[in-house]
C-alpha cells in the first residue's frame, strides 16, 4: 500500500475518532494503533482487547516473575542495560522490579496500545520517564476510553475503521510488517 493512501486513511480515522475523545486526548492514537494491530493479528473483537487493558493496572502476573527473569530482561536489551546499568551492577532488585512492572508490558509483551501510548519515550529511550508516568498516563487513557465508550456509536465506528483498514490489504501482511509500517507512518498523522 502506498504511504499516501495509508496516511490519508489514518488521518481520516483520527478525525472520525476525535469526535469521541476530548481535545488533546492521550488515548486517541493508541486506541487507533492498537485496534489496527489487533485487527490484523487476531481478527479479534477490538472492544474486548481494548477493555482488557485494565489487566495492566493489576500486574499480579508480572510481580511473580523470578529475579533471574527480571535481570535477564534488562541484560538482553542493550538500551535498558545502558539506562539501568547502576541498578544492575548493584543488583538493586527492588528498583529493577519496580521499573520492570511498567517496562515489561510495553517492551517485553509489546502491547500495541502501551507502545503507542509511550511512543515518544520508546523512540528517545527515555525509560525512566516511561516508568515515572506509566500509572498516571495509563489511568488517564483508560478514563478517556471509558468516556468515549459511553458515547453512542464509538465501538461500531472503531470496528468499521478496522474493517476498512483490513479491506485496504493489510490483512495480507504479518503483524510485524503492519507494526513497523504503522510506527513509521503514525508520526505523520
Amino acid at each position: 500500500m502506498e504511504d499516501k493512501v495509508l496516511i490519508d486513511y489514518l488521518k481520516q480515522a483520527k478525525k472520525i475518532l476525535s469526535d469521541f475523545f476530548p481535545a488533546e486526548a492521550t488515548a486517541l492514537l493508541p486506541v487507533l494503533f492498537a485496534s489496527l494491530i489487533w485487527a490484523v493479528k487476531e481478527r479479534a473483537e477490538v472492544r474486548r482487547k481494548i477493555l482488557d487493558l485494565k489487566v495492566w493496572l493489576e500486574p499480579g502476573m508480572i510481580e511473580n516473575k523470578p529475579d533471574d527473569f527480571i535481570l535477564n530482561f534488562y541484560k538482553s536489551r542493550p538500551e535498558l542495560l545502558v539506562v539501568y546499568e547502576g541498578e544492575i551492577k548493584k543488583r538493586d532488585l527492588q528498583a529493577l522490579r519496580s521499573a520492570f512492572k511498567r517496562l515489561y508490558p510495553v517492551i517485553g509483551l509489546e502491547d500495541p496500545f502501551l507502545q503507542a501510548l509511550f511512543a515518544a519515550e520508546l523512540e528517545n529511550h527515555d525509560y525512566r520517564r516511561l516508568t515515572a508516568e506509566f500509572g498516571s498516563r495509563l489511568e488517564k487513557a483508560i478514563s478517556e476510553i471509558r468516556a468515549a465508550e459511553n458515547r453512542p456509536g464509538f465501538w461500531k465506528e472503531l470496528e468499521r475503521l478496522c474493517g476498512g483498514f483490513l479491506e485496504l490489504g493489510w490483512a495480507l501482511l504479518s503483524e510485524d510488517e503492519v507494526r513497523r509500517k504503522l510506527k513509521q507512518i503514525f508520526s505523520q498523522v
